[in-house]
C-alpha cells in the first residue's frame, strides 16, 4: 500500500499467529485492520493486504495437514527413516505427494487421495493411498492376497497401491515402504 503501513507478525511456539498493523505516518496501530465488521473501501484494502501477507506466510512456513492418521504416521516414518519430505509437484492434484530418495530424483513412494471408484469400488468417497514399487512377483502376491490393489496411475507391473485406512497395520506398510526404498535405491 505504497509504504503507508507496516505489519508486525508474531508466530508463537504453539503455532498461533498474531499481527498488528501500524500507520507509518502516525506510528500508531491501525486497529481497524483487525476488526472483522469494519466497513469501507480503504479498510477493506488494508485487510486484504494483511490477508495476502498471512496467506504467504502460511504457505511458506506451515505444513498443512492434508491427510488422516495412518497417512500421517506413514509420512512421519518416511521422514525419520529416509529423510524424505513429501513433494507436492502437481498443482492440479494438491493431495498427491511424491517421496524421493534423499539427494536423488527417484521416487520410492507416492501418496494420494483418489476416489474409491478408481479401484473398482462403488463409492466416490476419497481414499488415501500409497503407491509403492516392488518386483513383479511380489506385486502380484500383494494384489492376489488382497493386501493391495493394482497401482493407481503407475506401471501396474512394478507398482501397487495400498489403502491407508487402517485395513493393514502400520508395521506391514512400513515393511512395504522399506522394500520399495531398497529396490529403487539399489
Amino acid at each position: 500500500m505504497q509504504g503507508q503501513f507496516t505489519a508486525k507478525i508474531t508466530v508463537g511456539g504453539d503455532g498461533n499467529v498474531d499481527y498488528n498493523v501500524y500507520d507509518l505516518s502516525t506510528d500508531e496501530e491501525y486497529v481497524l485492520a483487525r476488526v472483522k465488521d469494519a466497513t469501507g473501501a480503504f479498510v477493506g484494502e488494508v485487510q486484504a493486504a494483511c490477508n495476502e501477507i498471512l496467506c504467504q506466510i502460511a504457505d511458506k512456513c506451515f505444513y498443512t495437514e492434508r491427510y488422516g492418521g495412518q497417512t500421517r504416521r506413514v509420512l512421519q516414518y518416511i521422514r525419520e527413516k529416509y529423510e524424505a519430505e513429501p513433494e507436492f509437484l502437481w498443482s492440479a492434484y494438491p493431495d498427491f505427494a511424491a517421496l524421493r530418495i534423499h539427494g536423488k530424483k527417484q521416487w520410492f513412494a507416492v501418496v494420494m487421495k483418489v476416489p474409491k471408484t478408481k479401484f473398482g469400488l462403488k463409492s466416490e468417497e476419497p481414499i488415501e493411498i500409497i503407491n509403492l514399487k516392488n518386483d513383479p512377483e511380489a506385486v502380484s502376491g500383494f494384489i492376489g492376497g488382497g493386501r493391495a490393489y493394482p497401482a493407481y496411475h503407475m506401471n501396474k507391473r512394478s507398482w501397487f497401491s495400498v489403502f491407508l485406512d487402517g485395513s493393514l497395520p502400520d508395521g506391514e506398510i512400513f515393511s512395504m515402504i522399506d522394500q520399495s526404498y531398497c529396490l529403487v535405491n539399489s
